[in-house]
């Protein structure tokens, strides 16, 4: 049993003795509320008009006849899980996480898949979340800008020995604000990730270098930026 899960049981059974004989006064104890939709988000269903079409995509781009347009609906929903408004969010967790660990807390969304002239899919995702939350979310991603560098992640056998390079770096001429995150792997597939802000809305493009390289999605958010309101 790992260290993690023998404290977690030791933690469950000291609560268990502890709590013999009170059990009423446990059972008195509030439960934490569900989260609510926000019902001034920007619905999925309006989200999706500000994802491109053939029409609207740059030259030699095309919507992706795998990954189709994906929404949440017309209504907001409840917040989505949101894993770490934490002090431990970092370079590493990044690394581990992925920018899911960052953008989370949206109410709405909608998302497509397209590809550029060399037929590399790349995702597109427009997200929107509660007033002045946006911004929040977005600086967590702004605060590693020029921070993180290289670290490693293990390797089959549990080493920690392939390297891992991090660089966020600010983007400028796309919404409020933009930034882009390259995870740059050596031994295993990549990530190159530009999100941009737009009031309480964030555009989100992404790549992998599963061929070898990226697609250029620094372009591309610049391209379609103007489509998100």
């Amino acid at each position: 049993m790992s260290t993690t899960r023998f404290s977690a049981f030791v933690g469950v059974v000291c609560a268990a003795v502890l709590c013999v004989g009170c059990g009423s006064q446990a059972e008195e104890q509030p439960k934490a509320a569900a989260p609510t939709a926000d019902p001034h988000v920007v619905p999925g269903s309006v989200l999706k008009t500000y994802l491109p079409t053939n029409r609207t995509l740059p030259e030699g781009w095309k919507v992706s006849t795998v990954f189709e347009e994906h929404d949440s609906g017309p209504k907001p929903v409840p917040p989505s899980a949101d894993p770490s408004p934490t002090v431990n969010f970092g370079c590493d967790q990044l690394v581990r996480s992925g920018t899911e660990a960052t953008l989370g807390g949206w109410g709405s969304y909608a998302n497509l898949g397209v590809t550029d002239p060399s037929a590399h899919e790349v995702g597109i995702m427009v997200r929107a979340y509660s007033t002045g939350q946006a911004s929040e979310v977005f600086g967590r991603l702004r605060s590693l800008e020029g921070v993180c560098g290289t670290t490693y992640e293990p390797n089959s056998a549990g080493l920690l020995n392939n390297p891992v390079t991090i660089t966020v770096s600010a983007v400028d001429g796309v919404g409020d604000e933009g930034v882009r995150v390259t995870i740059d792997r050596k031994a295993y597939v990549g990530l190159d990730l530009v999100v941009m802000r737009v009031g309480d809305r964030l555009l989100s493009v992404t790549s992998d270098n599963d061929g070898g390289k990226f697609a250029d999605v620094t372009a591309l958010t610049k391209a379609i930026a103007p489509r998100v309101k």
